[in-house]
């Protein structure tokens, strides 16, 4: 009940009740002493916000306004270019993910289950060797000299 009567109040300080509500006011300002004084009350407040300096704005509204919807747009398109640069990623993985695994002979290999045995040629290679013999297989000696650098002996 006082919730609402303070509410009344102040709407009649706004001038922002019906003319019945104005009358009731009015009648309760002329019978109730705490309504009086909340009155005055609200009264004093509304007169300080009356006189409260406005601050002055360093550019016009629409101009402020205007400024908020390109942000607004921007970000937005922004948001489209990162889902749409992510979406055609996908497609490309997935689009290659599929190429990949159909075209490859190493997955086919990896995916055959009853694969033969690997099997070591010891005695003759596996690939000929067109040119035998320009082949040349040292053990001892390197092909191409390797220049030794002097090492210096550390200071302790």
């Amino acid at each position: 009940m006082k919730q609402e009567r303070f509410e009344l109040i102040s709407a009649y300080v706004d001038d922002e009740v019906t003319p019945s509500q104005r009358r009731e006011v009015e009648a309760l300002l002329g019978t109730d002493p705490v309504t009086r004084d909340i009155y005055q009350k609200l009264l004093q407040l509304h007169s300080k916000f009356q006189q409260m300096p406005i601050a002055p704005t360093l550019e016009p509204v629409d101009k402020t306004s205007e400024r908020v919807l390109e942000t607004v747009e921007r970000r937005s398109s922004r948001n489209f270019v990162l889902i749409g640069s992510a979406v055609a990623g996908l497609c490309i993985a997935v689009i290659s993910g599929f190429m990949s695994t159909t075209r490859s002979p190493v997955v086919k290999l990896a995916n055959i289950p009853n694969s033969e045995t690997l099997q070591i040629a010891l005695n003759e290679p596996i690939i000929e060797i067109v040119n035998p013999d320009n082949v040349m297989l040292t053990v001892n000696e390197p092909l191409l000299q390797i220049p030794q650098v002097p090492i210096k002996p550390r200071k302790n």
